[in-house]
């Protein structure tokens, strides 16, 4: 569905993605229930589970349905409420998603409701699990609660792919998109970041604060990180040295190779390898 470039793009925003849940619930609301063209600092998910009402995203108006599952998110204006005596049963949750700085849903444009089928429970499953862990207030509750919620947006990513995801601030995004390709196709030499700058027609500190405040990484923290995968990956399907994968990948000193794998995964790469079930020849 995607091209490479963009899927990839695609991929090391959600790679970066940082959630965190700052109220939820499940209760019926009232037929007061009612606040018109409001701009909240939070995203929102609402789970209709029963009833009727009224939604204003932007400038789309909604009447959710039991089974639908609405995003709502910080920065955009919006309203709600009821519209009879038979107002809205839901699941809802307040939550930031930050890559870098930005909200995830300032650079991914998705539909604002997408459909449940009836026999899939794991939306409901999902904030029944947040509602109890966060009563539960144990140490880890926030992390357990958290990753519930990072479930909740990998569904709704999901469902909302078919539809369309449009990425926005496309100049941006362009300029991203040839920075990760060019890092891609070159990683196994020594890029700098002069280069991936003069590609995008940027200053090499204008070109880092870019890249940081998207991806909440450095431009040369992300070539290593492709460095290391790459590592991982030879030293787990092929009888290379450390030498010969140094040679491959851009590293060619195996002490600092081995220095920087190690700081990546907490283990050598001998004891890596040693644990997937490969001894170096």
């Amino acid at each position: 569905m995607y091209g490479h470039a963009r899927k990839r793009l695609l991929q090391m925003y959600l790679t970066n993605l940082q959630v965190n849940v700052t109220a939820l619930g499940f209760n019926p609301v009232w037929s007061d229930w009612r606040d018109i063209d409001y701009t909240p600092d939070y995203n929102k998910f609402y789970f209709i589970t029963d009833g009727e009402g009224w939604l204003k995203i932007g400038d789309r108006e909604f009447y959710p349905k039991p089974g639908q599952l609405a995003l709502m998110p910080e920065g955009v204006r919006q309203s709600y409420s009821a519209i009879n005596d038979k107002p809205y049963t839901k699941y809802w949750c307040h939550f930031t998603a930050k890559i870098g700085t930005i909200n995830l849903f300032d650079l991914i444009r998705l539909p604002w409701m997408i459909d449940v089928q009836e026999e899939d429970g794991l939306p409901a499953d999902l904030f029944k699990e947040m509602l109890r862990l966060h009563r539960a207030d144990t140490l880890s509750s926030s992390l357990h609660v958290n990753a519930c919620l990072l479930r909740l947006i990998g569904y709704f990513l999901d469902r909302a792919e078919p539809i369309d995801i449009q990425l926005a601030h496309a100049e941006t995004s362009d300029l991203l998109r040839a920075a990760l390709t060019y890092i891609d196709d070159h990683f196994q030499r020594n890029i700098t970041v002069r280069e991936l700058a003069d590609l995008t027609h940027m200053h090499p500190n204008s070109f880092i604060r870019l890249f940081k405040k998207h991806f909440g990484t450095t431009p040369i923290q992300y070539v290593n990180r492709k460095r290391i995968d790459s590592v991982k990956r030879l030293l787990t399907s092929t009888g290379l040295t450390l030498s010969e994968i140094g040679e491959r990948t851009g590293i060619p000193d195996t002490s600092y190779l081995s220095k920087l794998f190690k700081s990546a995964t907490g283990l050598s790469p001998t004891h890596y390898k040693m644990l997937a079930g490969r001894q170096f020849d």
